[in-house]
C-alpha cells in the first residue's frame, strides 16, 4: 500500500499577501497626451489708440477688414459670431474687453472662439499700446491639442489679418475679401482614439446616420450619394484614394482622397478627410475642400460653399452624438451621465 505524504502547511494554505516576487514586467500605461501652442503676431498701425481700437471693437467696422458681425460683439460675457460671408465663420464667447483708459496708453480685447462652431476652442487676445502718434497691435492665440498643422495654419493667417487691419485704418476701405478658392475646413474633436473613431466613421450603419448616405460607400470607385441640405438636392462623393492605418509615412494614420460631383456644377471639387490624435483617449476629424476656380467669378461659388460647409459641420455634430453613444459605459445610456 502507497503511502501519500500531507503537503507542506506553507502550501495548503491560500495566498492572501501579495507576492513578494511580482512577475518581471509590469504593464505601463499612459496617463496624458497634451500639446499646447502658441502664436504671438505683431503690427505697427500708423494711427492713434482710439482709431485702432474702435476699428477692433466696434461691430460695424470690423466686417470691413475681417468678419461680418452683431452688436454682441467685444462685449464681455456674451456670445457673438464673425461671420466670413462664405459659409465659414467663428463662434465666440467674449471674456474681457478693456478700452483705453483714462491713461490712453493700452487696451486689451480678450475672447475664445470655435471654427464653424465644431472645431476645438481657442484663446485670442488683443493688446493695443500708444506708441506716440502710433499705435503697436500684438494678437496672442493659444491652443491646446489643435490639429498638427495648427502653426503652419494659423501662423501665417495672422500676419494677412493685421495687416488688412493696419490697411483699413488707413485708409477707410473695405479690404475684406468675399469668399476663398479653398475650404470650406472644418474640423470637429471625437471621444475616441484616431483608429478606433476612424473604423466606426466609415462603417456604412455609420455613414446613413451622420452623412445622409441614401447609397455606395467609402470604398474606393464606389460612388457615396448623399442629401446635402433641405430643398438643396444631392451630391456625390467618389473615394479616388482610401488609406487605412498604418500605410503610409509619417503618420501611418487613416485618411482618405475624394471627388465631390453636384448637378449644375461645371466640374467636381476635389476634397481631403483625414484623422488624428488629439488628447490622450480622443482624435481630431477633419475635412477640407479646394477647386472652387471652376466656378470664375459666378455667384454660385460662394453660394454652394455656404452650404457645404453647414452640411459638414452638421454632420460632424452628428457624429460626434453617434461616437459618444456608442462609447457610453452601460449605466450612462446615450453617453448622458445618471
Amino acid at each position: 500500500m502507497t503511502t501519500v505524504s500531507p503537503l507542506p502547511d506553507e502550501l495548503t494554505v491560500p495566498l492572501t499577501e501579495p507576492s513578494p516576487f511580482p512577475p518581471f514586467r509590469a504593464t505601463a500605461q499612459p496617463v496624458a497626451h497634451d500639446r499646447w501652442e502658441r502664436l504671438i503676431t505683431t503690427v505697427t498701425v500708423p494711427a492713434d489708440l482710439d482709431a485702432v481700437w474702435t476699428a477692433l471693437a466696434d461691430p460695424g467696422r470690423i466686417g470691413l477688414w475681417l468678419a461680418r458681425t452683431g452688436e454682441s460683439w467685444a462685449r464681455e460675457g456674451e456670445r457673438s459670431m464673425l461671420d466670413f460671408r462664405d459659409g465659414e465663420f467663428f463662434w465666440c464667447h467674449t471674456d474681457e474687453v478693456r478700452p483705453p483708459g483714462p491713461d490712453g496708453h493700452t487696451a486689451t480685447l480678450s475672447y475664445r472662439w470655435r471654427w464653424v462652431g465644431v472645431g476645438p476652442a481657442t484663446r485670442v487676445t488683443w493688446q493695443l499700446t500708444a506708441m506716440g502718434a502710433a499705435t503697436a497691435v500684438t494678437v496672442t492665440e493659444i491652443s491646446s491639442n489643435g490639429p498638427s498643422d495648427w502653426r503652419s495654419w494659423n501662423g501665417t493667417g495672422w500676419p494677412g489679418i493685421l495687416d488688412q487691419l493696419s490697411d483699413h485704418v488707413q485708409t477707410g476701405r473695405d479690404v475684406r475679401w468675399t469668399w476663398r478658392r479653398m475650404g470650406p475646413y472644418v474640423q470637429t474633436e471625437l471621444p475616441l482614439p484616431a483608429y478606433e473613431a476612424w473604423a466606426a466613421l466609415t462603417a456604412v450603419p455609420a455613414l446613413q446616420y451622420w452623412t445622409g448616405r441614401t447609397s455606395g460607400s467609402l470604398n474606393v470607385d464606389d460612388p457615396m450619394a448623399f442629401v446635402i441640405g433641405d430643398a438643396s438636392g444631392s451630391c456625390v462623393l467618389t473615394v479616388t484614394e482610401h488609406l487605412e492605418a498604418g500605410q503610409r509615412f509619417p503618420s501611418y494614420l487613416p485618411s482618405l482622397n475624394f471627388r465631390l460631383d453636384r448637378g449644375g456644377w461645371p466640374d467636381h471639387l476635389s476634397g481631403h478627410l483625414w484623422i488624428e490624435p488629439a488628447h490622450l483617449g480622443g482624435s481630431l476629424l477633419q475635412v477640407f475642400h479646394y477647386g472652387w476656380e471652376m466656378f470664375g467669378s459666378t455667384e454660385t461659388a460662394p453660394h454652394d460653399r455656404t452650404l457645404l460647409t453647414r452640411f459638414w459641420a452638421s454632420a460632424f455634430d452628428r457624429l460626434g452624438t453617434l461616437i459618444r453613444r456608442a462609447s457610453a459605459p452601460p449605466d450612462m445610456p446615450d453617453g448622458i451621465p445618471g
